[in-house]
């Protein structure tokens, strides 16, 4: 049976771009299609963390 994943470098970088880009799209340029970009980057960066996970755990590898 799979634990819970430790957090690694991955982890890390997904949570400090999520940050970075809701800094810039809220506070350092407030537009409206800035933020939306921002949130599309912020969607997609998801999904492939996502897929990233799934396949760290079917195939149970140390990346």
């Amino acid at each position: 049976m799979v634990g819970l994943l430790s957090p690694d470098r991955y982890d890390l970088a997904v949570l400090l771009s999520t940050i970075g880009l809701l800094l810039i799209g809220y506070v350092i340029y407030p537009t409206h299609l800035v933020r939306t970009s921002a949130w599309f980057t912020i969607f997609t960066i998801y999904v492939c963390y996502t897929g990233f996970l799934a396949y760290k755990l079917t195939f149970d590898t140390e990346v």
